[in-house]
């Protein structure tokens, strides 16, 4: 019998950034790439006002695409790159509409790093952060609750908050219910897990980031049961 769960949604707001998508050593790499030299004893916002200086000596077009290649790598061509960079000035959703849902949340801390290069140029990102109340209502679920859950765990969770008629269920509908689901971490950009309660009965706070497309189908729901499970 799989485990069951109950979900509080307790928060659901629009942010503005991805926690941890950016460290000191992806700022001194793309520095580096830039060919700026004399970063070795910066760390924290030196270094991050160093390289948006950089940045705009680029100018908008060439900065974003600096940007874009440092995150992406060679998963996209230059061409593909030069697409995003007009999606961004064009006010696009890239993050939510690229075909290769891999990318979304790369594409979308790019963006977060452009605008504050170029904050005239380009509109300012946005996400969604979820916070959730997980309460075990069985032995397996509370044995579950016991360690973080994997990113399949948390997209099923979402699922099942959000029904049938979701972006979610409609492209992975299948997959969902199957014993593998790697696009799940495509879809989960980011998941804390904590306040761990033994209770009785066990219950813990799961917090997801990702893109509007995902998660505001949640808006209007206050609660939800669900099997979720973690892959095979």
């Amino acid at each position: 019998m799989a485990p069951f769960l109950n979900v509080a949604v307790t928060g659901l707001e629009v942010v503005r950034d991805l926690p941890e998508s950016w460290a000191d050593a992806d700022y001194r790499s793309l520095l580096d790439a830039l060919e700026v030299t004399g970063t070795e004893e910066l760390s924290g916002n030196d270094l991050l006002e160093m390289l948006l200086m950089a940045l705009q000596d680029l100018g908008p077009e060439d900065g974003a695409d600096a940007v874009l290649a440092a995150k992406l790598g060679a998963t996209v061509s230059p061409g593909a790159r030069r697409n995003l960079v007009q999606d961004y000035l064009d006010d696009q959703r890239p993050w939510e509409e690229a075909a290769d849902i891999a990318l979304h949340a790369r594409i979308f801390a790019a963006a977060v790093l452009v605008q504050k290069a170029f904050p005239k140029s380009f509109a300012r990102p946005d996400m969604m952060r979820l916070t959730l109340r997980l309460t075990a209502e069985s032995p397996k679920a509370a044995e579950m609750l016991s360690r973080p859950p994997e990113a399949a765990f948390v997209a099923r969770l979402l699922a099942d908050g959000m029904g049938e008629t979701s972006t979610l269920e409609r492209l992975f509908d299948d997959r969902l219910e199957s014993g593998s689901f790697p696009d799940a971490a495509a879809i989960v950009w980011r998941a804390e897990y904590g306040d761990p309660d033994p209770g009785p009965p066990p219950a813990a706070t799961l917090t997801v980031y990702s893109s509007a497309l995902w998660l505001r189908p949640m808006e209007d729901i206050d609660g939800f049961d669900s099997d979720a499970h973690n892959n095979a």
